[in-house]
């Protein structure tokens, strides 16, 4: 029989690759003994197990066994495809949930199948069988037990399959996020559908301090605190600045090619920035934070402050609660910018500056305290 590559499975089978030291051992072992496991094959010479076996066998010139087995429906071919998958895998748990992924529509339509020969024979549906959620909640039970995780983290996983960004699942992918903080990114990025409405009018003085998103858990890390927002959604706020105006945009060392990006997409041009020295030392990686930077922005013709009114680069100011600035940079912005009016965005409640409209996920609607 001539064997062939069915294309789907081919591309389930190249999506889980074996790592070059596995391909490697396995081509040195078929090399010294040949072929010790059969490659499983369909009634039309389609490969459904053993596609790396295959490959080895034609790069070594070795004519390889086959096998085969025959199913009632193309169904149970494909789920025996990826079970095999399964078994022969060194893979974390979430690339298990997504090689189990696929499982999940083949057991609902192997159920309405059983569902329908049933109907067919005259016989009494079982107790739930016509509850939609109850079959899909018995497809996610299956799947987990098959696929070697407990439902909870396999519904987890599939959460982040179905609504996480490309970036986050590749980190899970790599066993470098968990599926678990994983799933609670997602979940905070639901719950930020429903955003505020932005302050209406138009504001030329911005100081926007927004909560970003860490992929790497830190001790300290912002989620513990409040609500993060991924970068392109911040990116895809529609800021109400003037034709000229300034932004003071906070960052972190880490989030500074974001807050750049940022910048950018709300038709700001960066300028300058300057550094606030906490009196305590953070996290890192590589250094331990003990500063953030303030970036500055310019939009249109927005003149550059008097040089009177132009501050040092650097303050040096306490840490108070999680990621609140220092009061003194409100004194700083409005002595560079004196009589415009002030907008500060992602503002925290406990921030009540005369003259300044505050709007943010932590604030109830936009607010606007006095003139000064």
């Amino acid at each position: 029989m001539k064997m062939k590559l069915n294309p789907e499975y081919e591309k389930i089978a190249k999506s889980f690759p074996m790592s070059r030291e596995e391909y490697e051992a396995l081509k040195e072992s078929i090399k010294k003994e040949s072929l010790y496991f059969p490659i499983i094959v369909n009634e039309e010479g389609e490969i459904l197990d053993g596609y790396h076996r295959y490959k080895a066998c034609l790069e070594l010139g070795i004519e390889p066994k086959f096998e085969v087995k025959k199913f009632p429906n193309k169904l149970l071919e494909k789920k025996f495809v990826l079970e095999s998958m399964l078994k022969r895998r060194h893979l974390n748990d979430f690339r298990k949930a997504e090689l189990g992924f696929p499982l999940l529509e083949i057991e609902k339509q192997l159920a309405r199948q059983r569902k329908l020969s049933t109907l067919k024979k005259g016989e009494k549906l079982p107790s739930g069988s016509n509850d939609h959620n109850g079959e899909k909640g018995r497809a996610h039970e299956v799947v987990a037990k098959a696929v070697g995780l407990s439902p909870k983290t396999f519904q987890r996983a599939v959460k982040i399959i179905e609504k996480a960004p490309g970036e986050i699942k590749e980190k899970v992918r790599k066993g470098e996020m968990s599926i678990a903080y994983a799933y609670s990114m997602v979940k905070r990025r639901e719950e930020q559908q429903n955003t505020l409405t932005l302050p209406e009018g138009v504001f030329d003085v911005i100081n926007a301090d927004p909560p970003w998103e860490y992929y790497t858990p830190l001790r300290g890390y912002p989620e513990l605190h409040y609500k993060t927002m991924p970068t392109d959604e911040i990116c895809k706020l529609r800021i109400p600045s003037a034709d000229d105006a300034v932004l003071f945009l906070w960052a972190t060392n880490p989030t500074l090619p974001d807050a750049l990006k940022v910048m950018e997409c709300w038709g700001f041009t960066y300028r300058t920035n300057l550094a606030w020295v906490k009196d305590k030392i953070g996290t890192g990686f590589y250094f331990r934070a003990q500063h953030e930077l303030l970036l500055l922005g310019i939009k249109g013709k927005m003149p550059a402050p008097l040089e009177e009114n132009r501050p040092p680069s650097v303050i040096y100011a306490p840490v108070r609660e999680h990621s609140r600035k220092p009061a003194e940079v409100y004194e700083i912005i409005e002595k560079m910018y004196p009589n415009r009016k002030y907008l500060e965005l992602f503002a925290r409640p406990e921030e009540k500056r005369k003259g300044w409209t505050y709007w943010g996920l932590e604030v109830e609607s936009p607010q606007l305290y006095a003139p000064i």
